[in-house]
């Protein structure tokens, strides 16, 4: 069964440069920080959210494959992080709130730029939506943490 549009999940996607350390998310030219799309305006974070088992390998490759798809990226270019899951309720549906990785050793800036997006340190991101502000402080925490 496939999920109206409004409630696909949601991903958070970031680079993390592996010799640096620098964290970057990427900002589509929507303005939001949520691929493949904007949430609907009446949006709520799950702040309480019961710890959920993780992603297995299926689940994991096959939201990879989805999103690097319906961006137009080449295959493994995004991969989903199976440990970090997270939830918003929007009107009449929960929303899975993902993260994804580039896999690339650099950002990939010129592939942002063609689809309007960017890279920002989480410190430029600062004023957006509520919930999106929620997924970059989970996610800051959560990367943190790892």
């Amino acid at each position: 069964m496939s999920l109206p549009p409004h409630a696909e999940p949601r991903f958070l996607l970031y680079h993390l440069q592996p010799i640096s350390a620098r964290l970057l998310f990427m900002r589509h030219a929507s303005g939001s920080v949520l691929a493949p799309r904007p949430l609907p305006f009446l949006t709520s974070p799950i702040e309480d959210d019961p710890p959920r088992p993780k992603l297995d390998l299926i689940q994991q490759v096959t939201l990879g494959m989805r999103l690097n798809a319906s961006l137009g990226f080449e295959p493994g270019m995004l991969v989903v992080e199976p440990d970090f899951l997270r939830r918003a309720e929007i009107p009449r549906a929960v929303v899975d709130l993902h993260l994804a990785r580039f896999t690339s050793h650099d950002p990939p800036h010129e592939a942002a730029r063609l689809k309007g997006a960017a890279f920002h340190p989480i410190t430029e991101l600062r004023g957006g939506h509520p919930v999106e502000m929620a997924m970059l402080r989970w996610a800051y925490e959560y990367l943190l943490a790892g």
